[in-house]
């Protein structure tokens, strides 16, 4: 096998109950999860709102005064992309700056000037597009209404009442030399492999970023998805999905939650998940709600951004869980 594909980690439960399955790594490997952390930001939003602390309608502009965006745009819209802010990723000048100087990341209003000035792609609430610059708002208004940094928040509302060992906001460049070593070619002007550990500052990931296991994010989806997070009408709320506009593949219906996503044609039947990418990692978790052995909450991680797809084989451990030979023993 190629090196550069990367090394697994997996984790699957069962009904809550940790299984062990057949990987490279342990499934308390540590990696950066990327965009899996936005479900982790919207469940810290949702139990602020269960709390009082913020409302759900409020405006963003209500929080964060001095933002160039428009009043109507909500903090609901932001959680589901409905909110019309495009995006850094789509731009080269982006990745032009990763790549020439991978550990020093665009400050806050750099990532706002690099797309508020190009305007909405929609009104607010009409359709919906990703945007990481909204999720980035989002942080900066729970930092603003508890008083906390997101890592405090963060441990408080998820980390601690989870018992998690092993998730945190990765900060600072060093931070990441934590993970297994991730192997991408986004950090080098040529494009060439490398470990992106001790090149690439966390602070690229404008709506932070937080490091986890395999076992510590399945337990997150499961807790989730069992009530034992948010309360039920909070949790209905971010399980009310929308189809997003746009093709996704052969066979497939994606529809998007507040922070979580769902494929309505899996013949698997209830499903959420989110996926994570970014230099040298690519990461994927699902939870299928009513299989015919129960909740099955499944992460693959994978230690590389050039090789193997995590989504692929999450796919496949499923299938081989649920149509055939299990290899997954409980411990």
């Amino acid at each position: 096998m190629d090196p550069s594909s990367g090394r697994i980690s997996t984790a699957v439960r069962v009904n809550g109950e940790l299984g062990s399955t057949p990987a490279d790594l342990p499934a308390d490997a540590l990696f950066p999860v990327y965009s899996i952390t936005k479900t982790l930001t919207a469940i810290c939003v949702l139990r602020l709102a269960e709390i009082g602390t913020l409302r759900l309608g409020d405006s963003v502009r209500h929080w964060l005064p001095t933002v160039n965006v428009p009043a109507e745009i909500t903090l609901t819209q932001l959680l589901r992309h409905s909110s019309g802010l495009r995006d850094y990723g789509p731009l080269p000048e982006y990745h032009k700056a990763v790549r020439t100087h991978p550990d020093k990341p665009w400050t806050r209003e750099q990532f706002l000037d690099a797309v508020l000035p190009k305007g909405l792609l929609f009104a607010p609430g009409e359709s919906w597009a990703y945007s990481n610059v909204g999720y980035m708002l989002l942080i900066d208004v729970v930092e603003y209404v508890t008083g906390q940094t997101f890592a405090r928040v963060l441990s408080d509302l998820v980390v601690n009442p989870l018992a998690l060992r092993h998730t945190f906001v990765v900060e600072r460049l060093d931070d990441l030399t934590r993970c297994v070593p991730g192997l991408g070619s986004e950090v080098t002007a040529d494009g060439h492999i490398v470990d992106i550990r001790g090149r690439y500052h966390p602070g690229w990931c404008a709506p932070r970023l937080v490091a986890s296991t395999a076992e510590d994010i399945t337990q997150v989806f499961d807790a989730l998805i069992a009530g034992n997070i948010l309360g039920p009408e909070t949790l209905a709320q971010m399980l009310t999905l929308v189809p997003l506009p746009g093709e996704h593949g052969a066979g497939t219906a994606i529809a998007g939650g507040l922070g979580v996503y769902s494929d309505q044609a899996s013949r698997r039947g209830r499903n959420y998940s989110h996926g994570g990418g970014g230099p040298g990692y690519d990461l994927d978790v699902a939870v299928f709600a009513d299989t015919p052995i129960g909740r099955v909450s499944i992460a693959v991680f994978v230690s590389s951004s050039v090789g193997q797809r995590a989504r692929d084989i999450n796919a496949a451990l499923l299938a081989q869980l649920l149509d055939g030979a299990s290899p997954i023993a409980r411990r």
